[in-house]
């Protein structure tokens, strides 16, 4: 329960620290392409106002469109461009890319046509984006559009090249990545450290409880013993004793045998949990502790009046399993003592065996009896959690059965589903690992 615990914690703090890394990381990213982004088309709006200006001043005075289509063209080359930078272009053109005057060609993209459909593609923006792959390289660009205020060639497109921008910030965002994975590496670490010792004052208070609950187990076996003997040589004389004592007398004797269940349920839970408790672990076959568990508890089975059946497939087949044969013996004894419990009188236990495709193997008890409700099935492996507390107080339940049997499974590898209709029965699937031997053959 502690490592669980200690895990869990570990997993939420670093969760909650991971999600408060990510969001200021993309926070930040966020801004910096912000600003960056603002900064280019600044840089392009600035550019373009003093392009559209120097335009508008070669603008010549009322004349007809020949004269001054001539007079324009001669007025082109005073456009001296001057306050574009060295990564910079630009055309003024009308909507049929027509382009009337342009900055030099040398790096001129806005001449070319593949670009030109690119632009086209973006449809009216007034700011575009535009990445252009060539072979293993990608250039990236900006591209501003501004209204002239002239009808026969309305645009002036203001291009510029970004990629060391674009550059920069995917060297910002791969080490925004690193440096988050690293911090949440770091707080990681010192959350498991820091959850470890949180986990001291409650790791030596389950420690305490757990020796408590091992000694008293203990120690209370001895006066249950007497006392059970004292019943027994009662019981020997009562048929002297009247109807009323007799009753205390059965009374006493059922308690009893109920107290000597639960403190040995009791001691086998403080072993299970004690981390100095070793598990045997030896080669054994499933099937044969079936055929023990099914004869074992047939003499229960018909005091109830119940049938208790057992398939178990092939004969000749072996089901080799690697663990404590005697954990997995009381683990088919507590499920089959429940289902024959629970089971009306001229009802069906059957226990039976089969193997998965995935390496493991399936123990299926199964019952007709009362059935378990669903809201009761995720709390069923609780310890001293009990469905009908006057049910299984009638039958002499505790609470524990259930609770020792998830434990043996869980320290076997494996796992336990329950499905369980009311009033028809359930369903007991235990599902463990199996060891595949090269050779199939009974174990000697």
């Amino acid at each position: 329960m502690i490592p669980n615990t200690r895990r869990q914690l570990t997993i939420f703090y670093s969760t909650m620290i991971g999600l408060i890394l990510l969001i200021m990381a993309a926070s930040f990213y966020w801004v910096l392409t912000d600003v960056m982004h603002r900064d280019e088309r600044h840089n392009l709006e600035s550019a373009g106002q003093k392009a559209v200006n120097e335009w508008r001043n070669h603008s010549p005075g009322p004349q007809d469109k020949e004269e001054i289509r001539e007079q324009r063209q001669t007025d082109s080359h005073r456009m001296e461009w001057e306050y574009l930078q060295s990564d910079q272009f630009a055309v003024i053109t009308d909507p049929s890319w027509t382009i009337f005057v342009h900055s030099p060609e040398g790096n001129n993209l806005l001449l070319k046509p593949s670009f030109q459909k690119l632009l086209d593609a973006q449809g009216s923006k007034s700011y575009i984006h535009l990445s252009i792959s060539s072979g293993n390289n990608r250039t990236n660009y900006a591209v501003l559009r501004v209204m002239t205020g002239d009808e026969e060639h309305p645009f002036l497109l203001l291009g510029e090249e970004v990629s060391k921008q674009e550059h920069l910030l995917k060297e910002m965002r791969l080490l925004l990545i690193g440096i988050t994975l690293l911090l949440l590496a770091v707080a990681t670490i010192i959350g498991y450290i820091l959850a470890g010792r949180a986990m001291l004052p409650l790791n030596h208070a389950f420690i305490r409880q757990q020796k408590f609950t091992a000694y008293a187990s203990h120690e209370l076996r001895t006066p249950l013993s007497v006392l059970q003997l004292s019943v027994d040589i009662l019981e020997e004389e009562q048929h002297k004793l009247s109807p009323v004592h007799q009753t205390v007398l059965q009374d006493m004797k059922e308690e009893i045998q109920r107290m000597t269940r639960l403190t040995g349920q009791l001691l086998t839970l403080a072993r299970n949990d004690s981390p100095l408790q070793q598990m045997r672990r030896e080669l054994f076959d499933l099937k044969h502790s079936l055929s023990f568990a099914a004869a074992r508890m047939q003499l229960v089975a018909q005091e109830k009046t119940v049938q208790l059946q057992l398939h178990i497939g092939n004969t000749e087949d072996t089901f080799t399993c690697l663990g404590d044969s005697e954990q997995i013996d009381q683990l088919l004894y507590i499920l089959l003592d429940n289902a024959i419990k629970y089971s009306a009188e001229g009802g069906t236990v059957t226990l039976g065996l089969s193997r998965n495709d995935n390496g493991t193997v399936n123990v299926i008890i199964q019952d007709t009896g009362c059935g378990i409700p669903e809201e009761d099935l995720p709390h069923l492996f609780e310890r001293f959690y009990r469905v009908d507390q006057a049910r299984t107080r009638e039958h002499g339940g505790t609470g524990l059965g259930l609770a020792i049997a998830h434990e043996i499974v869980s320290r076997h590898g494996g796992r336990i589903v329950v499905t369980s209709t009311l009033h028809q029965g359930s369903i007991f699937t235990v599902i463990l690992p199996e060891t595949q031997r090269i050779l199939r053959q009974p174990l000697k």
